[in-house]
């Protein structure tokens, strides 16, 4: 069956951008040039699609400022992707390429796997952020050399998380971990890279499993890791209700002994509501990539509070507007915005130096993580924001013990 909804996805995206190569070359100098966002507006990931859609118009908004690209405006559509299903990615394509003519695809993630075959026959690039190993060897499988993935996998981020996690200024009572992670791949990856690179510490996992999405009653699973009496809790669900309740129910019933780490949602913009309240004081969590501190930083951020009246958030914002920011450059560089092959090109071997890091794209079209390009970021709810803890190997803050530890 798999192979089979592959073969019709790869058959309905040729057809499409067939359409899209014959309505093309009808483009007048002057027309505005479309950027496709498919992004999540609605549904489980809404959180990180507005963030997204936000990067992504500070972006267009700048380079408009500036005088467009090549002379022309650029003019944002959006495509709401809703649950990431393998037929919304499709009509994604369809409309905004086929249709509207999109001269390039950027989303911070785009369903981690059905978003490669349904973009992958059309010319245009399609930069994303998947951060998911399988799509590796499938736009390697499917020959897609136009996609590009603006950060590594799921497993490396784990491993280095738990390097950053080892390295803060913390007394474990033990070197014991529970691990408990969701049914996707994000969430399965990052539990084998946390699980081999604390057994590679010397640590002992001593309570690991699989939790579902939609649970709010997390008392039985919190009974067992308190018998299990970890040092560390590791808490990887992409789901924003899910992660919150488990940290409030935690909080009333601790693990003395254990520090909690909430995983990547814990960095997007609807925990940086909660912790706005006061909520998650101490708990852990990661981002893939955010802003860096320093003059290049601190300007995104002024230009995304003056955007939008509101820091920007941990997740994905800053990402996409590197993306975008990446593709206009190439563009620029080769002096055409429908030169596809040129454009790819010079996106696959370009150093681009963005507000989250240097955009240096590896052989397999992903960027490795590193101080040297795009390193991620242990974060730490502190007062009423985000703390950004280690960035990289590199410590940024002070680690502030929870109250729940005993004394």
């Amino acid at each position: 069956m798999r192979k089979q909804h592959l073969r019709d996805s790869l058959a309905i995206a040729a057809i499409a951008a067939a359409g899209f190569l014959a309505t093309s070359a009808t483009a007048q100098d002057g027309d505005p040039i479309i950027v496709g966002a498919p992004i999540p507006i609605t549904g489980p990931f809404a959180s990180d699609g507005i963030a997204m859609q936000m990067g992504l118009e500070l972006a267009v908004d700048e380079v408009n400022a500036d005088g467009g690209l090549l002379g022309r405006p650029l003019e944002l559509d959006v495509f709401d992707i809703g649950d990431l299903t393998p037929d919304k990615l499709e009509a994604a394509g369809n409309n905004l390429v086929a249709r509207n003519g999109a001269h390039v695809l950027i989303n911070g993630y785009g369903g981690m796997g059905p978003d490669i075959p349904a973009f992958c026959n059309y010319p245009v690039p399609y930069i994303n952020n998947n951060a998911t190993s399988n799509v590796i060897g499938l736009r390697a499988n499917l020959g897609c050399d136009n996609i590009f993935m603006g950060s590594d996998v799921d497993y490396n981020y784990a491993q280095a998380t738990f390097e950053q996690i080892q390295s803060l200024d913390h007394d474990f009572p033990s070197q014991t971990i529970a691990i408990l992670h969701g049914p996707y791949d994000w969430e399965l990856n990052a539990a084998e890279g946390v699980r081999d690179a604390a057994e590679a510490a010397g640590w002992t996992v001593v309570l690991e499993e699989e939790v579902p999405y939609d649970n709010r009653q997390w008392s039985g699973i919190n009974r067992r890791v308190k018998e299990a009496d970890p040092a560390l809790v590791f808490f990887e669900l992409l789901d924003t209700a899910g992660v919150s309740t488990f940290i409030d129910q935690f909080a009333q019933d601790p693990t003395e002994n254990a520090l909690l780490y909430a995983g990547y949602i814990f960095s997007t913009p609807a925990f940086q509501e909660i912790i706005a309240d006061g909520g998650a004081q101490g708990v852990l969590g990661m981002t893939v990539s955010a802003h860096l501190p320093g003059e290049r930083g601190e300007a995104f951020q002024q230009a995304w509070r003056d955007q939008f009246d509101a820091a920007p958030p941990f997740s994905i914002g800053a990402a996409i507007y590197d993306e975008l920011m990446l593709w206009v450059e190439a563009v620029r560089q080769v002096g055409s915005v429908d030169d596809y092959e040129a454009i790819n090109d010079t996106i696959r071997t370009m150093n681009y130096e963005g507000v989250t890091g240097v955009y240096r794209f590896n052989d397999d079209q992903y960027v490795s993580l590193g101080d040297d390009t795009l390193p991620s970021h242990l974060l730490q709810a502190q007062g009423d924001s985000h703390v950004q803890l280690f960035i990289g190997t590199q410590q940024n803050a002070d680690f502030m013990p929870p109250e729940w530890l005993a004394e």
